[in-house]
């Protein structure tokens, strides 16, 4: 994950594929599977999965 300004306007964004954060996170509150989403975006769910995870500790 990483927060630069030429990527997502400054947002959070995963470094690999340049998909924000939260268009990852929003699918996954919304009860998308991680392997689903894992597809989507080209990532492996583990790392769907620690993603998500790292968010939630981080908003805690």
């Amino acid at each position: 994950m990483v927060i630069d300004p030429r990527f997502g306007h400054g947002r959070p964004v995963v470094a690999a594929n340049r998909v924000a954060v939260k268009a990852i996170t929003d699918l996954w509150e919304a009860g998308e599977s991680v392997e689903d989403i894992a597809y989507d975006f080209d990532m492996t769910p583990e790392q769907v999965d620690a993603l998500c995870r790292a968010v939630v500790r981080l908003a805690a």
